[in-house]
Order: structure tokens, then C-alpha cells, then sequence
């Protein structure tokens, strides 16, 4: 307990550790962030690829360097992207941009600047598995809250926020893993497999 107490004073804030009762809460933390990480990761990953597999097929192959469907928003984020790649000497094209771009970046498609581009139809082809309009009044908002939400709590996580005891983030698992089933079910199976 003595190395914990000294590890606390020396390289956790005080700022940081005024959210928990004590050290051991804090760690309870880091252990329930870290069964987060994967599903998390995934709807990351399955959100960005599905999108560019649609916006391939609707824009372009290089949607993200088209000027005339990128919005304002977006174009700087693709702009620091590609100078980050070109800092690292990589490749500046569509895979190694896409892989620069943060889960926001995507959640934002889903704001009103692009609801042509996410009829009802569009959101199908990208969450196939997306319940019937009868069954939820499924939109473009509809999705965008869902996504937005766990984009929240991601930042919470992935920043090593206070998770623990919070409420509102009870029902996050549940929320994470409905949002995989509109992309596929196995999907949902693989996370969870990984997730033991």
C-alpha cells in the first residue's frame, strides 16, 4: 500500500484525484475503463470503414480530398491529417488520411451540414442492420445521438476520466453493443468473444 501511496504523490494530480474517494477507487477505474476498450474501438473502427465504403461508393474513391462535399468543418481536420502524414513521410491518400481521423470527426457526418447525404437509405447501407423506421423513429438525428453519446463517454474513457459510479453511464455496455448490431450481429459476438 505504501508504493501505491507514493506512486499517487508522484504521478497522479492531486487536480485528478480529487474525483475519487481514494486510491483503490481510482484503480477500480482504470480496471472498468480497460473493459471499454475494445467495444469501444471496434464501433470506432466499424463506424469509419463503413462510412468510407458508402461515401466511396455515393462521392468518390477520394471523398475526403473533394472540396465540393467536404464542409468547412471537416476540411481543417483532413488538412492537419495530411501534414501530420507528410511529417511522418507517409503517404498522403484516402487509407492513410482516413486512419489520422478521430471517431468525432465521423460522429460530426451525422450532424444536419450533410442530411442529404444520410436519407433513410443511406443510413441502411451504412448500419445494415439498423431497426425498421416503424420500429424507432429512425433518422439521421436518431443516429447521430446514439453515436454522439458514446463518442462522449469514449473521451471519457480513453482520457482516464471517472467513469466509476457515474449514473449515466450504467447503461453504456448496452448502448455500445446496440450500436455494433446495426452494423452486424457478428460483430457484436466477436466484441464480446474478445471481451472476456
Amino acid at each position: 500500500m505504501k508504493k501505491c501511496i507514493e506512486l499517487k504523490n508522484k504521478f497522479i494530480s492531486k487536480n485528478r484525484m480529487k474525483q475519487y474517494s481514494d486510491i483503490n477507487e481510482y484503480f477500480e477505474n482504470l480496471k472498468l475503463c480497460k473493459e471499454y476498450y475494445i467495444p469501444l474501438s471496434l464501433v470506432e473502427i466499424a463506424l469509419r470503414n463503413s462510412l468510407n465504403n458508402h461515401f466511396k461508393k455515393e462521392i468518390s474513391q477520394d471523398w475526403l480530398l473533394d472540396k465540393n462535399f467536404i464542409q468547412p468543418q471537416h476540411q481543417s481536420k483532413i488538412d492537419i491529417s495530411i501534414k501530420l502524414l507528410k511529417l511522418e513521410k507517409k503517404k498522403v491518400e484516402q487509407d492513410n488520411i482516413l486512419a489520422e481521423l478521430s471517431f468525432g470527426f465521423f460522429v460530426t457526418f451525422f450532424k444536419a451540414a450533410y442530411k442529404n447525404y444520410f436519407r433513410y437509405n443511406d443510413l441502411k447501407q451504412i448500419f445494415p442492420n439498423l431497426p425498421s423506421k416503424k420500429d424507432k423513429s429512425v433518422n439521421r438525428h436518431f443516429v447521430f445521438t446514439k453515436l454522439n453519446n458514446i463518442r462522449l463517454f469514449r473521451n471519457k474513457v480513453f482520457h482516464h476520466d471517472k467513469i466509476i459510479s457515474k449514473k449515466e453511464y450504467q447503461n453504456m455496455m448496452d448502448e455500445i453493443y446496440e450500436v455494433l448490431s446495426y452494423f452486424d450481429d457478428e460483430i457484436v459476438e466477436i466484441t464480446k468473444e474478445l471481451n472476456r
